[in-house]
């Protein structure tokens, strides 16, 4: 074989291994985010940037609600919290290999789904801690295999105060 002809085999061999290799992740916009239902943290100001994933809560003379740990809600440590609601694009339905983290940890599996009527619903409730010196979170949600990991980013905003815990 000559030259020419085993370049032209090698570029095609490159050609369809970077079409197989270079599509491993699927991006999809932004998913819709809320505050939770409970308003947890307090009667704040939301305002949600969904093309930059930017999350904005509170402001000047605004107050994030103190909450004791809660077990059932998964809150091991006491602190003031947001709760915000993430759904998942609605082109997706394998939530059960999607994982979340944030501030240090990781949750994988079937958390990442609800049903409602049989159907999967794609929606996850987060409550994360937030503090004076703790006032930007950085969010990471794959939402399933073969999806890119979406980045969100908790921001509260200057002005935003905290309630102390109670003294009893």
């Amino acid at each position: 074989m000559n030259k020419t002809k085993i370049f032209a085999i090698i570029m095609l061999i490159f050609s369809f291994s970077f079409l197989f290799v270079g599509c491993g992740d699927e991006n999809l916009p932004n998913a819709k985010v809320t505050r939770d239902s409970e308003m947890t943290g307090g009667s704040l100001s939301f305002e949600y940037n969904q093309e930059s994933g930017h999350i904005y809560v509170g402001g000047q003379d605004e107050i994030v609600q103190f909450y004791d740990s809660n077990i059932t809600k998964g809150w091991q440590e006491e602190g003031n919290r947001i709760g915000l609601v993430f759904y998942a694009p609605k082109k997706l339905s394998d939530y059960e290999t999607g994982t979340l983290s944030f501030q240090g940890e990781t949750f994988s599996g079937g958390g990442f789904f609800r049903r409602v009527n049989g159907e999967k619903i794609g929606e996850v409730i987060i409550y994360p801690l937030i503090s004076e010196e703790d006032k930007e979170i950085e969010i990471k949600i794959t939402w399933q295999e073969g999806i890119k990991e979406q980045v969100y980013k908790l921001i509260i905003k200057k002005g935003t105060t905290f309630m102390q815990k109670p003294q009893n």
